[in-house]
């Protein structure tokens, strides 16, 4: 499919892409958590979305919320059968909406970037200038904060905070000038224009942490949780698979077990007031 028509598909979705939803008969909906841009998410996840519906012999419809705020809230509202989602949102999930574990991605890095023969060369270039992350209750923004605390810095003290609504934007937004530098997945970087990797440079690269998480409802059967897991586990073995994998670099979807759910305690915090 080309690109142009998973633009006219993401248009004509855009509302009820956004919008909670009543469940069809036997739909299972499946909760993509704002990293993308709707149309973005679309062309990413259709295949995926394709492949769960045929393993399970059931409709899948892609869901997701105009913010993190408000998908934090419709994963506790159960609004979504299945969610695909940052770790720090997976755990809260599990441990306080009684979502079910079901598989992970490999880890994922952050980046910050900035404009080559810019101002800003390194991390501590940064006090008095822009950054711009996806959200500030992200993954990224938590790690980013603690990664400046370690040169004497802190976002909204020292740094000023650019929300460009969405992780997509964000190398667009250093790339515009509306920000000195942005931190984004590295996954985003790796895969990002041709003019954007010859105009930006990596002026810092954090530690992987632990990668998306997919998680199920409860009130699903545990016959069903049981084929979500054989699926997940199966896509890398598809030929819609490999290319899923080879465009994301999320290398697979693998076991999720409670010692990586552990390691993600201390990002929960900032959502618990959610």
């Amino acid at each position: 499919m080309t690109k142009t028509f998973f633009k006219l598909v993401a248009a004509c979705w855009l509302l009820p892409f956004w919008a909670g939803m009543v469940h069809a008969a036997n739909e299972l909906v499946f909760g993509i958590y704002p990293l993308l841009s709707p149309s973005q998410t679309v062309e990413r996840f259709a295949p995926l979305k394709e492949h769960l519906s045929t393993a399970l012999g059931a409709p899948v419809t892609l869901r997701s919320a105009p913010d993190f705020a408000k998908f934090i809230d419709r994963t506790r509202a159960g609004e979504y059968d299945i969610i695909f989602t940052a770790p720090h949102m997976g755990r809260l999930a599990e441990k306080r909406d009684g979502y079910r574990r079901i598989a992970m991605t490999g880890d994922v890095t952050v980046v910050t970037l900035a404009r080559k023969g810019g101002p800003v060369q390194a991390l501590a270039d940064l006090k008095g200038r822009t950054l711009a992350v996806g959200a500030r209750l992200s993954m990224t923004y938590q790690i980013v904060n603690h990664v400046l605390g370690r040169h004497g810095l802190a976002i909204d003290r020292d740094v000023r905070f650019v929300d460009p609504a969405s992780f997509s934007n964000v190398i667009e937004a250093v790339m515009r000038g509306e920000a000195d530098a942005g931190a984004t997945i590295s996954q985003l970087w790796d895969n990002a224009a041709p003019e954007q990797r010859e105009n930006l440079r990596e002026i810092h690269r954090a530690e992987p942490t632990p990668g998306f998480l997919i998680l199920a409802h409860a009130r699903l059967p545990a016959e069903i949780l049981k084929q979500l897991e054989l699926a997940f586990l199966d896509f890398k073995n598809t030929e819609a698979g490999k290319a899923y994998f080879k465009k994301t670099q999320q290398v697979d979807f693998r076991p999720l077990d409670a010692a990586t759910m552990q390691r993600i305690d201390p990002y929960t915090a900032v959502l618990e007031k959610q």
